[in-house]
């Protein structure tokens, strides 16, 4: 008599089935595991790019302002010392009916670094996310008067993972 082909069994058996979970769950577990890292390598990269930008961006115009402005205003700016003010006095941007205004750079109470001009309201020069850690000027020249700008730029977070901080250093004479 010819065999039944038909009559083998069909299926898994219950010792083929946890093989086949325990090897999904490790495949699943493996994969979740690299999205994880990924993402949080991709945020970090993230949280450096955007300090070291708003850290240039911030000196970058602190130096033009120190190169176009005709003194520097020392009986308001603090050398030095951090956080230190820087004060100028310009013909950019003048109020009307004036010949010469001022500009202050200063850090206020939740750290963060400002642009003030005369009768304007302040701005911002960094994100919010951010905080400046140190913010010092040195009064290096008299002749022509050149200030050396010292900045630290962090994010700003509890979370010891994503913490990261970037120093920055420039200096500029000004053009009278």
């Amino acid at each position: 008599m010819g065999k039944n082909i038909y009559n083998k069994k069909q299926g898994f058996t219950l010792m083929e089935l946890v093989i086949y979970l325990g090897i999904f769950i490790i495949i699943i577990t493996t994969l979740s595991l690299f999205a994880i890292t990924f993402i949080k390598a991709i945020h970090k990269s993230q949280i450096k790019k955007e300090v070291s930008l708003n850290a240039y961006s911030a000196m970058r115009t602190m130096l033009y302002e120190i190169k176009t402005a005709k003194n520097i205003y020392n009986p308001i700016s603090i050398f030095d010392f951090n956080p230190g003010q820087l004060s100028i006095e310009t013909t950019n941007n003048l109020p009307a009916g004036e010949q010469i205004t001022y500009i202050d750079f200063y850090i206020d109470d939740d750290n963060k670094l400002y642009l003030k001009r005369e009768n304007q309201e302040p701005q911002v020069l960094i994100s919010e996310d951010l905080r400046m850690d140190n913010l010092q000027f040195e009064y290096i020249a008299s002749s022509p008067e050149s200030i050396r700008i010292s900045i630290t730029v962090a994010y700003d977070t509890n979370n010891p993972e994503y913490q990261y901080s970037y120093n920055l250093s420039s200096a500029a004479s000004i053009r009278k």
